[in-house]
């Protein structure tokens, strides 16, 4: 399982730093479309049939549109104009509405089925569309950067810390596998990592404001982290998907990130500013 997880990881990042450093705007865009449609494929599977793949493609559509909306406005203002996003969301979500008023008889669970449509809508392109707000920030690649180092650097000391020392559970109702130890670890890492590669990434920053916000990540990180086990202990399934060898799916590997991502735009906007 270390062979793969590492081998995995070996062959995404380069890729992944590739078309964040080198491709632009249009690349990065694209890759979050794909993960996002992965995402919204294995977050629906778990609470649909095989036989409503239609469904699913459906929404991923509407899950593209809505991560679209993130792209208009950024550049033309001083701050993320949530109003393109906001407006999407918002007829979506009426669109829902009326459908499943409409197909009220037709539909097994009709309630449910918007429940889990409008749950996956919200907490997958709504949460995921902040790094495209992000990227398209000045500095935007290299806060992008950051925030993956910092949280990949959390998960990988939170697994790795827990296997080999973890004993007490932290929340063993929703994640069985997860001690008090490694989400120390976790810690520690986001801390250590965070300040270091910010330091040298952005200077004018100072140690203890890159502390409280990589400090902020791992605690927000490791949220996103029980809450998607909450979804998959709800569903009971180990694993979102096997997409990634020795990660589980690629719902898995974003857990943390769709609730860091939020955190470090507006923390980028209201808080250190330009």
């Amino acid at each position: 399982m270390h062979a793969r997880r590492w081998l995995t990881a070996l062959i995404i990042l380069p890729i992944l730093l590739l078309a964040l450093l080198k491709g632009g705007h249009f690349s990065f865009v694209l890759i979050i479309l794909l993960v996002n449609g992965l995402a919204q494929w294995e977050f629906l599977g778990m609470f649909q049939s095989e036989g409503d793949r239609l469904r699913r493609v459906k929404a991923i559509l509407l899950g593209t549109l809505l991560l679209l909306s993130f792209c208009t406005t950024p550049r033309a203002v001083n701050l993320c104009n949530p109003s393109a996003p906001l407006f999407v969301l918002v007829a979506v979500l009426f669109a829902f509405f009326l459908f499943y008023l409409a197909s009220y008889g037709h539909i097994a669970n009709p309630s449910q089925e918007l429940m889990v449509n409008t749950l996956g809508f919200v907490y997958l392109p709504l949460l995921l569309g902040h790094f495209i707000w992000l990227r398209y920030l000045p500095l935007g690649e290299w806060w992008v950067l950051w925030l993956l180092a910092v949280m990949f650097a959390g998960d990988t000391a939170a697994f790795y810390c827990g296997r080999a020392w973890g004993k007490k559970k932290l929340y063993p109702e929703v994640s069985p596998g997860k001690t008090w130890v490694g989400a120390w670890g976790g810690l520690a890492a986001c801390l250590a990592v965070g300040i270091l590669l910010g330091k040298w990434l952005f200077p004018p920053l100072s140690y203890w404001g890159l502390g409280l916000l990589s400090l902020t990540l791992a605690l927000v990180g490791l949220v996103g982290d029980l809450f998607e086990s909450m979804l998959k202990r709800q569903a009971q399934v180990k694993d979102a998907s096997h997409l990634l060898p020795g990660h589980g799916g690629m719902l898995d590997r974003l857990d943390s990130l769709l609730f860091a991502a939020p955190a470090v735009v507006y923390a980028r906007l209201f808080l250190i500013g330009w």
